[in-house]
């Protein structure tokens, strides 16, 4: 198999990472954005001895797990690895992680792990009160913020994070006018210092209405 040959291949599992696992004559290939139980075409990206990295490009027949994710940008931010995922599949595979690691580095065996089912949420949304936004510069020269892309610093503008609670909207908008009105510029190399996101609605609306930008 050489870089960018396409190939046909079934998921049958997933790494740590959240990247699908296929098999093919012995060879390991890691394709992200696949679920367990997918048929998908793919690209050879990176060929190593054992093992390769793919890219996918068509999925053939969807696993019953898979489902469309809510995030129009899931794909291409690194943030989230499963919303490709139905939420009772990730939480099988979160259960999983968990039982394969106290048996593989804890050393315990299974009957030595007295493991309840995993708990999830009645809402798998808007629960993350607190995140990091990198400010940079579009093609355009524009401001924007979002998460960067996966394993690499290329910034995904993405202002309403579906993890993240809706008050950060409004931060991110505050603090991209600041930047504006003060001449404040991200550095040459695409960034200012993180943005860290915390909301208080109440706090937010006062500094507001008394025409403060923030703190």
């Amino acid at each position: 198999m050489e870089k960018n040959q396409g190939f046909i291949v079934t998921i049958e599992d997933m790494n740590e990472d959240g990247a699908g696992v296929g098999r093919m004559d012995g060879f390991i290939w890691f394709i992200k954005d696949t679920v367990i139980g997918d048929v998908v075409r793919a690209k050879a990206m990176k060929v190593k001895k054992t093992y390769g990295f793919a890219r996918l490009t068509e999925v053939l027949e969807p696993a019953p797990g898979r489902v469309e994710p809510r995030c129009p940008v899931a794909r291409q931010c690194g943030g989230c690895q499963l919303q490709a995922m139905s939420y009772q599949e990730q939480l099988k595979f979160k259960e999983r992680k968990v039982l394969n690691h106290l048996m593989r580095i804890g050393k315990f065996s299974r009957d030595e792990i007295p493991m309840l089912p995993i708990m999830g949420m009645e809402n798998p949304w808007r629960y993350r009160n607190k995140a990091q936004f990198p400010f940079g510069k579009n093609k355009e020269g524009r401001i924007i913020t979002g998460f960067y892309a996966g394993r690499t610093h290329d910034i995904i503008e993405n202002e309403d994070c579906l993890l993240g609670v809706e008050e950060n909207r409004e931060i991110l908008e505050i603090i991209k006018e600041f930047m504006k009105e003060n001449g404040i510029q991200p550095t040459t190399s695409g960034n200012i210092r993180a943005g860290e996101t915390c909301p208080d609605p109440e706090r937010i609306s006062h500094r507001r209405a008394h025409g403060l930008p923030g703190d």
